[in-house]
């Protein structure tokens, strides 16, 4: 059975604030007329009792949300009226801090200059077209297209629960195709160094002791854990196995929504795990780890209170985020020294592993990615010792091994 609903209207008048023009005299304040559609149903519309107890009821609740700000009017709804309500609607419930924290920045540096005063319904595909087309950096320069595809993203997202929540008719992001690396970009890219060689890891390890003891270890762990610069800033020493020679990857270091440094959840449930690490690594952390009571000991304003991170700022903070990216970048600058971002470090993981005999499976375990083919994909392509024993292989197929090979090709 149907439910048949009849469509009606409730009217709310909300007085706006006085000013010097009208005084303060209730009558002659302007007045504001909000309404509200609502449909009654058929079985509550045949008594007159039951509508007006339903219309009461409906306008009780209406006036609240007016009174109190809850109420928006969808019909003219702009762009950064509408932010808030997605972010409370949806960003909140699917969204990790740090995510939330850059897609904010994304609107706020891109999105809302743009589009910010406009009406949600009156953004159409076009209009998106042309402000990707358009999209450069502050220099000037071409936008790298993971930039561009992060804010395809965040603008997908917010009109994708625009259009589920029957805010627009139809939803404009339908129409612009996800950015695309061009040539050019791509022939850069490839041109950039992703992985350091074993021959430059070494080198990068003998570098590191010019450093302070924690930070060596820290890059050490990184290049030989494989580990994203927030987990391994995340280790307690309580998550260091001693007795079996490895480290527990439980949680991260990250942004919160306000951008300050904050323990978050790993990336993926696949993030966590236990990684075994070099004998000769756990016995220089073990060194470090009394070397680390000791600080604790004489630190007369530990700040650190129950967390005992392994790497902290000096009285056991956690460091920002960005701290060790931009240690490193220091580290390398004056050195003879390759320069690869940090994360590369993992990369160079895969690589020294594939190159020792590691298979994918085993290299795919230690970075815990979720599918193998991120594995296969992005961290084992590149290994000039790879490449160069494939080609070695096919040496045999030189007719001048294979026996009966003619002395040189007929004219």
């Amino acid at each position: 059975m149907q439910l048949k609903l009849t469509p009606v209207s409730i009217m709310y008048t909300k007085t706006k604030a006085a000013n010097a023009d009208h005084g303060t005299d209730p009558q002659a304040l302007p007045r504001k007329r909000i309404y509200l559609p609502l449909e009654i149903p058929d079985d509550i519309a045949k008594s007159e009792r039951k509508t007006k107890q339903y219309l009461d009821r409906e306008l009780a609740l209406f006036v609240d949300k007016v009174e109190n700000g809850e109420f928006i009017k969808t019909d003219k709804l702009t762009l950064d009226e509408f932010i808030p309500q997605w972010k409370k609607g949806y960003a909140d419930q699917n969204m990790g801090e740090y995510t939330r924290f850059m897609t904010n920045n994304i609107f706020k540096i891109y999105i809302q200059p743009a589009f910010g005063d406009t009406r949600l319904d009156r953004i159409k595909p076009l209009h998106l077209v042309n402000f990707f087309a358009e999209l450069k950096r502050k220099d000037g320069k071409p936008m790298a297209t993971n930039t561009k595809n992060n804010i395809y993203k965040a603008m997908k997202s917010l009109f994708d629960s625009a259009a589920k929540w029957k805010l627009i008719a139809s939803n404009p992001m339908e129409g612009v195709d996800r950015p695309t690396v061009g040539k050019q970009e791509k022939r850069q890219m490839k041109q950039r160094k992703k992985a350091y060689t074993r021959a430059e890891s070494q080198a990068v390890i003998i570098a590191l002791y010019d450093l302070p003891e924690r930070w060596r270890l820290y890059y050490l762990g990184v290049l030989l854990g494989g580990f994203r610069r927030g987990e391994m800033l995340a280790v307690e020493w309580f998550q260091v196995d001693f007795e079996a020679g490895g480290l527990f990857i439980e949680k991260q270091i990250t942004f919160d929504e306000d951008g300050n440094a904050a323990e978050d959840e790993l990336k993926t449930e696949e993030s966590e795990g236990y990684i075994p690490m070099p004998k000769w690594y756990m016995d220089s952390l073990k060194k470090y780890h009394h070397e680390w009571k000791k600080e604790k000991l004489l630190c007369k304003k530990w700040l650190g209170g129950s967390k005992q991170y392994v790497f902290h700022s000096g009285k056991g903070e956690m460091y920002y985020p960005n701290t060790p990216s931009l240690t490193w970048r220091r580290f390398l600058s004056g050195r003879e020294l390759p320069h690869i971002r940090l994360h590369d470090l993992r990369h160079t993981t895969a690589m020294l592993l594939r190159e020792s005999g590691s298979d994918l499976k085993q290299i795919q375990e230690r970075l815990r990615h979720t599918k193998i083919g991120t594995t296969a994909d992005i961290y084992t392509h590149e290994s000039e010792l790879i490449s160069r024993d494939a080609a070695d292989r096919l040496e045999s197929l030189n007719p001048k091994q294979i026996k009966f090979a003619p002395e040189s090709a007929p004219n």
